[in-house]
């Protein structure tokens, strides 16, 4: 899904709905009460969130329950937005949805450093990091590679028989940007600078 709307971007721009959106893929259906306990939150706070992604067209209410216990789906795994907007107001929202991803994400890498994997995946982790000399279309090429590899494994979301015995969960993180020039001030999401 492409988001392009400055106000769906807004709606996505936090954690617990990054976090719900993640359980729900993950999960394939759940209820508020059953997500609540899988994102250390309260069914109260995750109906209010689930509704406000289920108004933009994240997720939506899975057919045939009645009563309380109505389960959500996801509506695309899939969510990509542009680094930029067409004016304005679109540009605030890219900036603080890609805030709200990039403190979430890091985040999450971070508490993952101190809990050991188990012995099977150690050595086939990684991280990777490099500083180089690029165009701009050479960076979209890059980026272009790397989201080429990762659609290779995203049919097996919608295809459990395609998973392969011993596979589990495995998050994949990438990004690029622009290095400061020394001295060079950088704005953060909420408009100061550091």
């Amino acid at each position: 899904m492409k988001i392009e709307d400055p106000r769906a971007m807004r709606a996505l721009a936090h954690p617990l709905r990054f976090a719900l959106l993640e359980r729900l893929a993950i999960e394939g259906e759940a209820t508020a009460t059953e997500l609540a306990a899988l994102t250390d939150s309260t069914p109260s706070n995750c109906s209010f969130h689930l509704r406000t992604l289920a108004e933009f067209g994240y997720i939506e209410r899975v057919p045939g329950h009645t009563g309380r216990d109505r389960p959500w789906r996801v509506v695309d795994i899939e969510q990509s937005w542009d680094d930029n907007g067409p004016d304005e107001e679109s540009t605030a929202a890219v900036r603080a949805l890609g805030a709200t991803f990039l403190e979430w994400e890091t985040t999450r890498i971070k508490a993952t450093q101190h809990v050991p994997p188990p012995e099977r995946w150690q050595g086939n982790l990684f991280q990777s990091g490099a500083t180089l000399y690029v165009t701009p279309e050479e960076a979209r090429a890059i980026g272009d590679e790397i989201g080429e590899i990762i659609m290779r494994y995203v049919p097996r979301w919608k295809n459990p028989e395609t998973r392969p015995e011993g596979g589990e969960l495995v998050r994949v993180f990438a990004t690029s940007y622009l290095v400061p020039e020394p001295g060079q001030q950088s704005e953060t999401a909420d408009g100061a600078q550091s």
